[in-house]
């Protein structure tokens, strides 16, 4: 029953919150002072070779990103990096087009292409959260202590960010946590594997003996995924290549903020990162097609901490927003047609796949991206 109605009352909550923040904004002093005429000058004033240097910064986050994927697998392959990258370049589309649930597509490309186990794959999916998470947090923990941002006049920019270099700091701390249990599951595996026979008790037992055997098999499969980091030198090699994805990340934001001129050159290096950080956030609330959450989040982050003009604020959200999550679409859907791979085909798999739960198992079946009939 709740899975019928999880999506509808995901996205309701989301409509209402960004209902709730634009009325807020509507009934500011600062929103009747805006100005079109502003606007538009705050698009005419972008620097173009910013924002084209900035496009070409987020495509090698990307190819670093499939670098690091490849990091993942090699204990279990020498998988083709050109493989994995045009699998990037596709899920990463699909996210944009499907929203979250999309993210099961790059996965599933991946296995498909290198003949994984998808189970295999999801655990790469996680460790490539994980290390997200943890290099997000190390780059925020050390910007703001080191570059702290300065808050704009008023508002409550400076009482939070007073607090941003502790949330900073406890973000890395908590991601540190999970990367360091996440390391630790392939040498207690079987505590691992009692814990979850355990739970399987809660299964009728007529179904019981079937099921274990799947879980069984998905562990064995997640497991190996994990096999990257089972050494601190793996740990430290794929942490290094962590921070080499997030790099031009940074520029691709530095490049669009101070494409702009005044007063958005004003903002440092801390301010810069803490705009990734907010931004990253606003994504978990990603609408299919249209974002939504990333814009919000600029958005709030430049006029309520920064003190940014609307006018300008408002077309920095949408221009970030444009390079760093739509502009893949241009690759990314041309791939996918070369591939042969429809839309509808992977939106009615991912569908499924989020009903039904992803299948799992060292010999479970990919699901096959194959053309709709025309």
């Amino acid at each position: 029953m709740w899975q019928r109605w999880k999506i509808p009352v995901t996205v309701l909550a989301l409509l209402a919150v960004s209902a709730w923040l634009i009325h807020k904004t509507a009934a500011s002093r600062e929103w009747t002072e805006f100005r079109s005429d502003r606007f538009w000058q705050g698009v005419a004033q972008v620097r173009v070779s910013y924002l084209i240097l900035a496009a070409f910064l987020i495509f090698c986050s990307y190819f670093l990103r499939s670098l690091r994927w490849r990091k993942f697998l090699e204990p279990i392959k020498a998988a083709s990096l050109i493989n994995i990258f045009s699998a990037t370049l596709i899920g990463f589309s699909a996210v944009a087009l499907l929203g979250r649930p999309g993210e099961l597509v790059r996965p599933m490309l991946i296995a498909r292409k290198e003949k994984l186990t998808l189970s295999s794959q999801l655990a790469a999916w996680t460790l490539e959260r994980i290390f997200d998470a943890l290099t997000i947090g190390m780059m925020l923990g050390v910007a703001l202590a080191s570059f702290p941002p300065a808050a704009g006049e008023g508002g409550v920019g400076p009482r939070v960010l007073t607090r941003l270099k502790t949330a900073g700091i406890l973000l890395c701390a908590i991601s540190l946590v999970f990367a360091a249990l996440l390391a630790q599951l392939r040498r207690r595996s079987a505590l691992l594997g009692n814990i979850l026979l355990w739970l399987a008790r809660a299964v009728p037992r007529r179904h019981r003996s079937g099921f274990e055997k799947s879980l069984a098999a998905m562990l064995t499969s997640f497991l190996e995924g994990l096999a990257s980091i089972d050494s601190l030198p793996r740990f430290g090699l794929c942490t290094l290549y962590s921070v080499l994805v997030w790099i031009p990340v940074v520029g691709t934001y530095w490049l669009v903020v101070h494409g702009f001129g005044w007063p958005m050159s004003a903002l440092g290096l801390g301010a810069v990162l803490l705009l990734i950080s907010t931004s990253v956030v606003g994504s978990l609330a990603q609408l299919p097609g249209i974002g939504g959450g990333p814009q919000l989040a600029i958005f709030f982050t430049l006029t309520q901490l920064f003190g940014i003009p609307l006018e300008i604020a408002s077309t920095a959200a949408i221009l970030l927003w444009f390079v760093c999550f739509m502009i893949v679409l241009v690759p990314g859907l041309l791939l996918a047609a070369h591939e042969g791979l429809s839309w509808q085909r992977l939106r009615a798999i991912v569908k499924t796949n989020v009903k039904t739960g992803s299948p799992g198992g060292e010999h479970e079946d990919v699901p096959t991206l194959t053309p709709d009939s025309p």
